[in-house]
């Protein structure tokens, strides 16, 4: 291979030199001719100073001078600006739209500039509209031309290229768009055209498939010309073609995407470097190099599903394409290596071909003796750290301008003198990536914030930042964990910022509902009589737990309009429902997922409505808590018990002993134990009305005032009836009386004889210490 050429292509995209002279500044400000189409002083016949403006643009051009810049303000020129003089390469001449307040817009068909054998010239920001008789910008045997900033909107099918060059050397366009339906050529420069750079362009169809036959991005028939830093998109031919006459051309840092046509097609050009390119969505080839190129070199891309996918404008029956493919005499030394392809959704493995022949890598790799570190993988890390900067053209920046970054995550496995340049036309700089938990306390009104779990990006995580939505500014700060307390009920945004050492920021936010407790409560199932509990730590409710346990509680918190959240202290989380129904305590915001209406049944139990029906525990409480009833049955009603009113026990004041369901419930009532253990707890359910109802810790069951009261007091029923219902009375000495709804009296500790409720009046014998 010739390596000559390729090698000064390298020097020049290292430096970032678009083969251009370079110009030296003048020491005195230039002469400004103004254009100014809105002034009321403006003459075309006039000095063309601000004071008297000329109305358009060609008086100004036919007198400007070397060194002068001519200042078009804003407005509609409908008008062709034709250049007709030069510059020096000290002094050139300089026309720019005034884009203090809008660009200068030239429209019409024939709109546009024109610039004929002159030298030396500068455009910097016109734009065109609806041009459809000649090229937005036609650039015919000049030099030293420099055209940025501009955008060329071209009409409906146009023919001919939005900007040609024809004999046109050592210029350069940057920065500036063309873009149109049905568009045949975005840039087309001729085999006269040398030493021209195209840089940070945006070139496409605002279809993104041109019905245009053949339509291309960019043509290059010239020597020594550059592609660089450029967004193209559309066109049936190629996205960017390097013709038949083509040498020494560089194609480097380019984001190609979607269209019917190859994305970089190398047909019969010599001594080509395709560098560092993203090319994705392409119907045909990715990358294809055919006919008589020799000396071209396909290194460091990226390419992504290229060939049909179902793409809008991949026509059926067409040619199925390959991610990189090589033909004809261009086998014979063309370089391909440390490219990286992506075509495995198709599940296909022809990604390459071979002289008419598609294949699989490694078909690939023993045919040409080539791409001996492609990858094939669906993981773009691989393409991290691991291309060639000995490449030819080698960018030491990639297509933002960014410059190559060492991933300590990940090995350094690329060639050449920066081992951990990056493959594609971007290089990767990992952020900082914010994961935080919330974990609210309804208690306090607090809220904590763990960003424990947020990935450090290139560097370390220097600080992290919190903002809780309150109107209290960030807080910065070396942990990642904060604290705060709000100090009212409301929906409030958290944020959460990581940065890095090397400044690297991560950043994320959330919403979480802060709202007002009115209880805590366990909730008994009435199918099992089992307490629900979250079974941390997943997320799921189940009715399990024969006592109330800390982990049970639930707060019980005002979410407006008649409706209530649960929030489980032990998980920092509100309940919520999920797509499926399934309760979980998995929310620290509260909508209609995490809202209930709380149903008070006549039974004394309660039942927790949503918007889409009645949670329930499933058969016998054995299921998960879920939304999947519409109506109110025993798996869909729970006993309430305030917290404060579980786990209690009764101390006798006439014995001074504690009562008991002995036996395991199957004995009546006495108080006749000296200590309080399990078979001594009663929780207080909540039956609404004042009254409760005893359930026993020995047996799990209710405490029932047996034979309307005409019998002892003994713990055997599975539901709360007219028996089981009793009022607690407040006694002046601090003790408590328990009087029966079956009978309206009150239990009486007899020594160690069975409770019964036969107490007319609330006496030593009828007064308990609750404990």
């Amino acid at each position: 291979m010739r390596r000559t050429s390729l090698a000064a292509l390298t020097a020049a995209a290292v430096t970032g030199g678009l083969l251009l002279p370079t110009t030296a500044a003048r020491a005195d400000e230039p002469t400004v001719r103004y254009v100014r189409q809105f002034s009321t002083a403006c003459s075309d016949t006039g000095p063309g100073t601000l004071a008297q403006p000329f109305c358009s643009i060609a008086p100004a051009a036919a007198i400007v001078g070397p060194g002068q810049t001519v200042e078009v303000g804003p407005g509609t020129y409908r008008e062709r600006v034709a250049v007709t003089r030069s510059g020096t390469p000290d002094q050139p001449i300089v026309f720019r739209s005034d884009s203090t307040n809008s660009n200068a817009l030239l429209t019409g068909p024939a709109a546009g500039i024109t610039i004929d054998g002159q030298h030396d010239i500068m455009i910097q920001r016109f734009h065109t509209v609806d041009v459809s008789e000649a090229p937005a910008v036609d650039l015919r045997n000049s030099a030293g031309i420099t055209i940025e900033g501009g955008n060329f909107d071209m009409a409906d099918g146009f023919a001919a290229p939005a900007i040609r060059l024809a004999g046109v050397t050592h210029s350069t366009i940057a920065r500036t768009r063309v873009n149109g339906q049905k568009l045949a050529t975005g840039v087309a420069m001729d085999a006269a055209t040398n030493g021209v750079s195209l840089t940070d362009m945006a070139i496409g169809s605002d279809t993104l498939y041109s019905s245009v036959d053949h339509s291309v991005g960019i043509r290059v028939a010239g020597a020594g010309n550059m592609i660089r830093n450029s967004f193209l998109y559309g066109f049936t031919g190629s996205a960017i073609a390097v013709e038949a006459g083509a040498s020494d051309t560089l194609v480097v840092n380019n984001h190609i995407r979607s269209g019917a046509g190859h994305g970089i097609h190398n047909h019969s050009a010599t001594g080509t470097a395709i560098t560092n390119n993203t090319v994705l969505d392409r119907c045909l080839d990715g990358i294809r190099v055919d006919g008589t190129s020799a000396d071209v070199s396909v290194q460091n891309n990226q390419l992504f599903t290229n060939g049909p996918f179902g793409q809008p404008g991949c026509e059926p029956g067409v040619a199925s394409g390959v991610e990189i493919g090589v033909h004809g005499d261009a086998v014979s030394d063309t370089v391909i290596d440390y490219n990286y392809a992506d075509h495995s959704s198709s599940g296909s493995q022809t990604i390459y071909a071979w002289n008419g022949v598609q294949m699989s890598l490694p078909a690939f790799r023993a045919a040409s003796g080539q791409a001996a570190h492609d990858l094939e993988s669906q993981d773009p890390k691989a393409a991290t750290d691991s291309a060639n900067s000995a490449a030819p053209g080698f960018p030491s920046t990639d297509l933002y301008g960014t410059a190559r970054a060492d991933d300590p995550a990940v090995p350094n496995t690329g060639a050449g003198p920066i081992t951990y340049a990056d493959r594609g036309a971007t290089e990767t700089i990992r952020s900082p990536v914010v994961r935080f938990e919330t974990a609210l306390d309804l208690g306090d009104s607090s809220i904590t914030v763990d960003a424990s779990a947020s990935e450090p990006g290139m560097s370390p995580i220097a600080s992290y930042r919190f903002n809780f939505g309150d109107g209290v500014y960030w807080i910065t700060q070396d942990s990642p964990v904060a604290t705060h307390r709000y100090a009212a009920p409301g929906l409030y945004i958290v944020a959460v910022q990581v940065i890095g050492t090397d400044g690297g920021k991560g950043a994320g936010e959330r919403q979480v509902t802060m709202l007002h407790r009115i209880g805590t409560v366990g909730l008994l199932a009435l199918s099992n009589r089992r307490y629900v509990a979250p079974l941390l730590p997943s997320t799921a409710l189940r009715a399990d737990h024969a006592a109330l346990q800390t982990s049970d509680r639930l707060d019980l918190a005002d979410a407006g309009n008649g409706q209530i959240a649960l929030y489980s202290p032990a998980a920092k989380r509100y309940i919520a429902r999920d797509i499926t129904g399934l309760l979980g305590t998995t929310s620290t915001d509260v909508s209609v997922f995490e809202s209930f209406t709380l149903v008070r049944n006549t039974d004394g139990t309660v039942s927790l409505r949503t918007v889409n029906g009645y949670v329930s525990t499933g058969s016998q409480g054995a299921a998960f808590l879920s939304v999947a009833a519409t109506a109110i049955g025993t798996t869909e009603k729970f006993y309430r018990v305030n917290v404060a009113d579980a786990n209690r026990s009764l101390r006798a004041l006439s014995n001074k002993l504690y009562v008991t369901a002995d036996s395991a419930g199957s004995k009546p009532l006495t108080a006749s134990r000296t200590s309080a253990g399990l078979t001594e707890r009663f929780d207080l359910v909540d039956l609404g009305n004042g009254q409760v109802a005893l359930f026993a810790g020995s047996n799990n069951r209710f405490v029932s005032a047996d034979g309307a009261g005409a019998k002892p007091l003994i713990a055997i029923r599975a539901t709360v009836g007219s028996w089981e219902r009793f009022t607690i009375v407040r006694n002046t000495d601090g003790t408590v009386s328990i009087k029966a709804g079956a009978n309206n009296r009150y239990v009486t500790a007899l020594r160690t004889n069975p409770l019964i409720a036969s107490g007319s009046t609330t006496g030593t014998q009828q007064r308990f210490q609750l404990r």
